[in-house]
């Protein structure tokens, strides 16, 4: 036998022929790695080369020693089987890769070649060899990237939905089922953005730790990318085992984590569809786990939800929905209505609030608690906010003609509307319109600081320094809302429409709103109340130092043809 280049060759050798251990030995030492065995395994003879993959320091550690100790039961077995079926001169038989434990307890994997001779009268197998570990330990390292997830180590949507495909075809095959189930972290974006994304990472990681402590070993949790784990429950009854699987990685996801050196809370939703039950093909499990999910997140996350059939057609007439609004600028579906805000003392229309609507051609009127939420998720808010203010602000600027004190007030009440560039975008609109900051209002709710407050501050202070009014609008219901009340930097406050129409009636009531005028009053911030419906509200309120209102008492909002008419009047 020789080598070349990376190849191994084996010299013919005629079967039967008898050779000297000589013969062997000069044949061996010419060759990179070889060894000499008898039938029974022991070692007559190996090359330095070979003493070195074995970890050791002499060919006087290995003769005599049976190879079997060097691998591990599995492999020796495998070599046991091939090595009895060889003939005399026959080349091959050892597996090709062969994985070996050194004398220092670490392994490497060899290429080995195998040929059968008769030495002294008996089979002997020489075996030559090529350390072939760095080239393994390389080949691992992409199998790994292509396969696990770098931050967490989990297995990623490749591998995932390469071992969900064998769950499917194995439940198929053997008549079981397999959940599929969809992990959302709720708050993840909150985490990255108040303590950074080396913070996140930690979070992922530590979560990722937590939810393997939730599964079974024939169990695969997975991270599909961003804050998205999945898992793939194997032979299961639809019921109690993902029940209780999705319990504890629930109670596992609202336990207190330490991040930079605070205690934060999450939590998680969580959607669960079963195969065939639920779905006949893999791709209608992926896409019904995920409908059962955003289920869980619709109804206030912090859950889990099994699909169910009517969440496939709720979902379909999501997405179609989702579709539409896409365009829905471009097709001028979005109108705006008119109500009117009113000076209590003097009965005058004063300024107006402006409130979207969404005239859909087929499904008609569509709630602003529908259509806003999405416009948020799709990422169109920001153009449809700027369009309202810019509709909203050329509007009124028409109606100052003959009422130079009239101002136009605007929601600003989402979550993500703070990603409008007030440094640009807003004194655009004022020089496209004419009119004058002052003369608008901007409704906020605490909701603003949710999620990025600096730079929701950042935006808020350059709409004050422009002349912009803002008012904190659903006052009293937040759970913070005496706080952000003294952080925001605001000069209105609005009475939460659930408090007005009580003000006639219910002590308690009166005793809050009076408080929250008491407190408007220390803090030089005016003071409006909605939802007014009657007679007794609005003087309750204006007897009281509230100076501003609007509700159904005076007017409903209205489209602007129709609103035009009372823009400066009294009402008796």
């Amino acid at each position: 036998m020789k080598r070349t280049g990376n190849s191994l060759v084996t010299t013919h050798i005629p079967s039967g022929r008898d050779i000297s251990l000589a013969d062997c030995q000069q044949l061996l030492a010419a060759l990179p790695m070889g060894v000499l065995l008898h039938r029974e395994g022991i070692i007559q003879y190996a090359n330095q080369e070979m003493v070195h993959i074995f970890g050791l320091e002499s060919t006087d550690q290995l003769l005599h020693q049976p190879l079997l100790t060097f691998f591990p039961p599995e492999t020796w077995k495998r070599i046991e089987q091939a090595v009895t079926a060889m003939d005399p001169g026959e080349r091959g038989g050892i597996p090709a890769e062969l994985t070996l434990i050194r004398a220092n307890d670490t392994q490497a994997t060899l290429e080995s070649s195998t040929v059968v001779l008769t030495f002294q009268g008996q089979p002997t197998y020489c075996t030559v060899a090529k350390d072939i570990s760095q080239r393994k330990q390389h080949e691992e390292r992409i199998r790994r990237q292509a396969n696990y997830d770098n931050l967490t180590g989990l297995p990623n949507r490749t591998l995932f939905l390469d071992r969900l495909q064998r769950e499917v075809v194995r439940a198929r095959r053997q008549n079981h089922r397999v959940a599929l189930m969809f992990i959302d972290l709720d708050r993840f974006k909150w985490v990255n953005d108040t303590l950074g994304h080396a913070a996140g990472d930690d979070l992922l990681r530590e979560v990722s730790d937590r939810l393997q402590k939730c599964l079974r070993k024939s169990d695969t949790v997975a991270r599909m990318g961003g804050d998205e784990f999945t898992a793939i429950l194997p032979d299961m009854a639809k019921g109690p085992y993902a029940e209780r699987v999705a319990s504890e990685v629930l109670a596992q996801l609202v336990a207190p984590f330490t991040l930079c050196g605070q205690e934060v809370l999450i939590s998680g939703s969580i959607g669960i569809a079963v195969f065939p039950d639920d779905a006949a093909t893999l791709d209608e499990l992926l896409r019904n786990a995920d409908i059962a999910m955003y289920r869980t997140k619709s109804a206030g996350r912090n859950g889990y939800r099994f699909f169910t059939a009517d969440m496939h057609a709720e979902a379909q007439e999501r997405m179609e929905l989702e579709n539409d609004l896409r365009y829905v600028l471009e097709r001028q579906e979005l109108v705006i209505h008119y109500q009117p805000i009113i000076h209590l003392t003097t009965r005058r229309v004063i300024g107006a609030e402006s409130l979207l609507r969404w005239i859909h051609p087929k499904r008609g009127h569509i709630s602003p608690a529908v259509f806003i939420p999405m416009a948020e998720e799709l990422g169109v808010i920001n153009r449809i906010t700027e369009w309202t203010i810019r509709t909203a602000c050329a509007q009124a600027q028409k109606w100052r003609g003959d009422n130079p004190d009239f101002f136009i007030s605007v929601n600003l009440s989402c979550t993500r509307c703070r990603d409008l560039s007030a440094g640009e975008n807003m004194q655009t609109i004022f020089q496209e319109t004419g009119l004058p900051p002052t003369a608008l209002v901007l409704e906020i709710t605490e909701n603003i600081l949710s999620e990025n407050a600096e730079r929701a501050m950042l935006m808020l202070n350059q709409l004050v320094a422009m002349g912009v009014n803002l008012w904190l609008d659903d006052f009293g219901t937040g759970h913070s809302s005496l706080s952000v009340l003294k952080r925001l930097p605001v000069n209105g406050i609005k009475i939460d429409r659930s408090f007005v129409p009580h003000t006639a009636s219910d002590p308690e009531t009166i005793v809050l709103v009076e408080a929250i005028l008491s407190l408007a009053k220390s803090l030089n911030r005016q003071v409006i109340g909605e939802g007014i419906e009657s007679e007794a509200q609005a003087e309750f309120l204006r007897s009281r130092g509230c100076l501003m209102g609007q509700g159904y008492l005076f007017l409903k909002p209205e489209p602007a043809e129709l609103f035009t008419s009372i823009v400066g009047k009294t009402f008796a």
